[in-house]
């Protein structure tokens, strides 16, 4: 029997220290590299949305251009918060950010307010939606104005940079070198509150809001042909319907993570139930920067008016650089004919 127990707990132990080494292979050879992924895919997408947003049929549309404020967030925010983790592992560069008080307090902010003004464009974008599918006597429906539009981008930016400013006033360089909270709960709460669930909440309500005025529009319209601006209306309340699906799935996940995090007993769980943690919270905050690389995907998936804008976009593009070419070839046999 004491052979027996022996046995089993060398088969335990043997047993966590495999899945402990599988966890911290996964992180040093796949998780490291996501960074790098994410840029590069990021990219893509930023300037497939910034050709698609700028075409003419797209660039008055009001969502668009809160869309294409989100694109130019989520490749700073690659470039600032995701990448250099990379650039660190692989080669030793670091930002500057813990050599005084004031660029760590600055550099903790952005690392909060920038995913975070990311997905309030977001919220802005289906805000925007919800008007447009109110009535037409609705006075909320004037935030759809082109007018309105740099009053709603300053609000959202506000909005952002007050509801992160608990960071930089939580955080100071302590010991010379650590960028840490000198209210560790008091700011993890915040951030619980203040960024992952407000905006998540804030969408969700307005997407179903947007949903109960389609609804009604149908009603209204029963039977009757609906017009053009009505079918391009609905597909992008489809886009942004799918991209806050997808953002608060990503976003919740990570908050989820981290509350656990902040609030378990950490301290008393095993090495074994560590590793994991510490895995399952590096992997949820690398997912996080999904969030950053998914809209050009998602939006050219669910909407055909998107679709058809870059297509046409490229064709364009396509029969320019042909037609540049044929005016090359006929100026040049002109030319060598007269030397």
């Amino acid at each position: 029997m004491i052979d027996n127990n022996i046995t089993t707990k060398g088969d335990i132990t043997q047993t966590s220290k495999s899945l402990s080494d599988n966890l911290n292979f996964i992180s040093q050879n796949i998780l490291i590299y996501l960074p790098l992924i994410f840029l590069i895919f990021g990219l893509i997408g930023f300037i497939g949305n910034v050709f698609t947003y700028l075409q003419p049929q797209l660039r008055s549309n009001t969502c668009c251009i809160y869309s294409l404020c989100g694109s130019f967030i989520d490749i700073i925010d690659l470039c600032i918060n995701s990448f250099p983790s990379y650039l660190a592992w692989q080669f030793g560069f670091t930002l500057p950010w813990s050599t005084s008080s004031a660029l760590c307090k600055f550099y903790i902010f952005i690392v909060v307010f920038l995913p975070h003004l990311s997905i309030n464009f977001l919220c802005t974008a289906i805000i925007d939606r919800f008007a447009i599918t109110c009535d037409h006597t609705s006075s909320i429906r004037r935030i759809t104005q082109l007018r309105i539009v740099p009053w709603m981008i300053g609000l959202t930016v506000l909005t952002s940079g007050l509801f992160s400013l608990y960071v930089p006033i939580n955080y100071d360089l302590m010991y010379g070198y650590l960028c840490i909270s000198i209210q560790p709960m008091v700011t993890s709460i915040s951030y619980i509150v203040l960024i992952g669930l407000i905006s998540p909440i804030i969408m969700i309500i307005f997407v179903l809001l947007t949903y109960r005025n389609v609804r009604r529009s149908r009603g209204r319209v029963g039977e009757v042909t609906r017009t053009r601006g009505q079918n391009l209306r609905n597909q992008f309340i489809v886009t942004i319907f799918a991209q806050i699906l997808i953002t608060s799935f990503i976003a919740l996940q990570w908050i989820i993570m981290f509350t656990y995090f902040t609030f378990a007993p950490i301290y008393t769980e095993t090495p074994v139930d560590l590793s994991i943690i510490f895995f399952l919270l590096s992997l949820s905050t690398n997912l996080y920067y999904l969030n950053n690389v998914k809209a050009f995907y998602i939006t050219i998936l669910t909407s055909r008016v998107f679709r058809k804008a870059f297509v046409g976009g490229l064709n364009n593009l396509f029969r320019r650089y042909i037609r540049q070419q044929m005016n090359v070839s006929m100026v040049n046999p002109f030319t060598q004919t007269r030397n």
